[in-house]
């Protein structure tokens, strides 16, 4: 029986526990545990191996099968947290587009453990400032131009969207400078997270990748609210009436993003959007972790 060390502490060898490891590689379940066997089987007479040393040898691994993308992704992701700067991974998008469910699975896939939600910083932020002194605040995003009056602006629609998301990053930016302070990774996302508006373009004491999620299709946005409606509580004929307003509201922050320089992703395929995402941030970290021997 092989003990893998790591931080002082040992426990038994699992072959379960290394196949999972791979998983953020996306290799298919046996190709994982045709790796994972060898390496067993490398291990026979081995009593303790470092669990630095384990993850090396799968990285011997895969470039031995020319799996080159793979054993760049698997390396970077397994030194996230050593990075001497924090990761921070911005998601965006209008309602029904993909970011809650993207979020939990790239957390999972990066082991980041903070996810910051914007809907939950305006949800205690509601709590705390009235609808008189702060409108906007206290409807939802495709309906913030209901606290706009029409002959003052051009847009109402936009206008009080912009309310809304400049009142809504005033609770999110304390949020973020705790998470760089403490050097926590972390995945922020919601319709407030608008490019421009957090100011995450020009810090330099974190790692920040912002993307902007869209469906062009929209009879393919509009399926996604029924099928969110079936896991959840959130009726979708309330989205479904407003869907006119929330694709304007995506036009608008895709436009925004363009203008501050996000990346923007077609969330057609979450495997896809993922895979993406994941081979940006690890293409841009590459170079800052620790080679592999």
């Amino acid at each position: 029986m092989t003990d893998v060390l790591k931080d002082g502490n040992t426990h038994p060898f699992s072959k379960g526990l290394l196949a999972t490891s791979l998983a953020i590689t996306g290799l298919p379940l046996e190709e994982r545990y045709e790796i994972v066997r060898e390496i067993d089987r490398e291990l026979d007479r081995v009593e303790v191996v470092h669990s630095r040393e384990l993850q090396q040898r799968v990285q011997r691994k895969l470039r031995e099968r020319g799996l080159q993308r793979e054993e760049k992704i698997h390396r970077v992701t397994r030194q996230l947290s050593r990075l001497e700067k924090p990761l921070f991974i911005l998601l965006g998008g209008t309602a029904g587009i993909g970011k809650s469910t993207l979020s939990v699975e790239l957390a999972h896939r990066l082991d980041i453990n903070r996810i910051i939600e914007t809907d939950t910083v305006r949800e205690i932020m509601r709590s705390m400032v009235s609808t008189e002194l702060v409108p906007s605040l206290h409807q939802s995003s495709f309906n913030a131009d209901q606290t706009v009056k029409a002959d003052l602006v051009d847009d109402s629609l936009i206008y009080g969207f912009n309310q809304q998301v400049n009142v809504v990053s005033t609770g999110v930016k304390p949020v973020i400078d705790r998470g760089v302070e403490e050097g926590v990774n972390s995945i922020v996302d919601g319709v407030h997270v608008v490019p421009g508006y957090l100011g995450m373009r020009d810090r330099d004491d974190c790692h920040t990748f912002r993307y902007v999620l869209e469906v062009p299709d929209k009879a393919e946005h509009a399926r996604r609210f029924q099928t969110r409606a079936n896991t959840s509580n959130r009726n979708a004929e309330r989205y479904l009436k407003n869907i006119e307003d929330i694709r304007t509201l995506q036009e608008y922050i895709v436009e925004q993003g363009k203008r501050n320089g996000a990346t923007i992703i077609t969330n057609e395929n979450m495997e896809q959007t993922i895979e993406e995402i994941i081979d940006d941030v690890t293409t841009e970290l590459g170079p800052l972790v620790t080679p592999s021997a």
